[in-house]
């Protein structure tokens, strides 16, 4: 039987537990990385053991001699596929697949797929909405051109980061300083420096997650869920709760619609992709976009409430393209079997874990299906201000919505300090 191989481009974030996928199909894997260090962030979370080879470029090499460079690491040995495992590996996957023959989205727009500013762009040039923004590393600039668009407000963010990082809303000329200092020269969670920042339009609507997986130009949405916020002083606003919809709703064929349009612009004929796309008076448009499977998602708990996950429909888009293809065509709609909720935690305070008091009772909840991204014990949990300093997620599934609702309500009337035993540093 012949050998099958494939690779991962920085298998951070979810897409750490791809290899396990991949080995049910019988695929080994080579972990390739986009940078010589893991950035800090997922660093405790890498397992070397799970891949046949790592290959880890040298220090301060510039984009073209990384690839190169892992050309030639490749060069003489067969694989079908490689594939990005989050954000910070999207480009060189794209290129890696494009040099080798495989199958690829190609380089063309590749730097559109991560940088904010030119996917918005790209959007616009293809007829799809997209919201207006302004690039700069100038305050005074921003403000200007805030005034000159008579917005009332506007959102300040970096142009490739991720997870919410450093998102702001800003009213004042004060409030858009305050953003661009914190954003313009600072080296982000995943390993980028943010040079200029992004200004954008705000668009007031209703927020939904999408994700999607393509084959052969094919977009097939896997999944739909509402996307509630909390308003943070002195930031922006944090995903809150996510509800997960049935596919036969009106709503869920809106934004396929939109997002199947969207991926034709950005060229994404392969693989997954996970979309933030908000609702206003005016129809969809995206606010956010990875040309990867989603980050920071239970895949046991979508499973239950939808027997599929994100990961799971991307490994077989690649290890079995045919029976993939044939399924998603003859499918239709995704079916929701159970309600669905996706509960981030929020806290107001902080201080070092030293124990899980509360997560034996939030495991008897009838509903509860998983809890995962928790601050690990011995770890500092800080006041929550965007998606990483969320201090854990709880997903709750049920058939019976009023269970559900029930469960959901004893949740978000815990306390945090039931929740999680929190002490002082010096006192650990």
């Amino acid at each position: 039987m012949k050998e099958r191989n494939c690779v991962i481009v920085d298998a951070y974030s979810t897409g750490r537990y791809l290899p396990e996928q991949f080995k049910r199909y019988g695929i080994g894997t080579v972990h390739v990385m986009s940078a010589a260090q893991i950035p800090p962030i997922f660093q405790a979370h890498f397992d070397a053991n799970l891949y046949d080879e790592v290959i880890r470029p040298g220090e301060r090499l510039g984009f073209d001699d990384i690839v190169e460079y892992h050309l030639q690491s490749l060069h003489g040995r067969e694989f079908e596929f490689v594939i990005a495992g989050c954000e910070s590996g999207v480009e060189l996957a794209d290129s890696l697949s494009e040099r080798l023959g495989l199958p690829s989205n190609g380089t063309a727009l590749s730097a559109a797929r991560r940088d904010k500013a030119r996917l918005s762009s790209a959007l616009t040039y293809a007829g799809v909405r997209s919201i207006r923004q302004v690039v700069s590393d100038n305050a005074v600039e921003i403000a200007s051109w805030k005034r000159e668009a008579n917005f009332d407000e506007i959102v300040i963010k970096p142009l490739n980061s991720t997870g919410t990082e450093d998102v702001f809303f800003c009213s004042t000329d004060a409030d858009i300083q305050r953003a661009l200092s914190a954003i313009v020269g600072k080296t982000n969670r995943v390993g980028a420096l943010n040079r200029f920042a992004l200004g954008q339009e705000k668009i007031n609507g209703q927020q939904y997650t999408v994700n999607a997986v393509s084959i052969y130009g094919d977009a097939f949405v896997t999944e739909a869920w509402t996307y509630d916020t909390v308003t943070i002083e002195g930031a922006s606003s944090v995903c809150s709760l996510e509800r997960l919809l049935d596919g036969s709703e009106p709503i869920v064929q809106e934004l396929s619609d939109y997002l199947k349009r969207a991926l034709q612009a950005l060229q994404i004929a392969e693989g997954p992709a996970h979309a933030e796309i908000i609702v206003d008076h005016q129809g969809p448009v995206l606010v956010d976009f990875g040309a990867r499977i989603q980050g920071t998602m239970s895949a046991k708990a979508r499973t239950m409430a939808l027997g599929h996950n994100h990961m799971t429909l991307t490994a077989w888009r690649y290890a079995d393209p045919k029976g993939f293809g044939e399924y998603m065509r003859l499918r239709g709609p995704y079916k929701r079997k159970a309600h669905a909720l996706c509960v981030s935690l929020i806290s107001d305070r902080g201080g070092v874990v030293a124990g899980y008091p509360g997560l034996e009772a939030i495991r008897k909840l009838a509903s509860f299906a998983d809890a995962i991204a928790f601050v690990p014990i011995g770890e500092e949990l800080v006041p929550t201000i965007d998606l990483a300093s969320t201090p854990g997620i709880v997903y709750l599934v049920n058939s019976d919505m009023t269970q559900l609702e029930d469960d959901y309500q004893k949740l978000r009337a815990m306390r945090m300090e039931q929740v999680f035993e929190l002490v002082a540093r010096d006192s650990k």
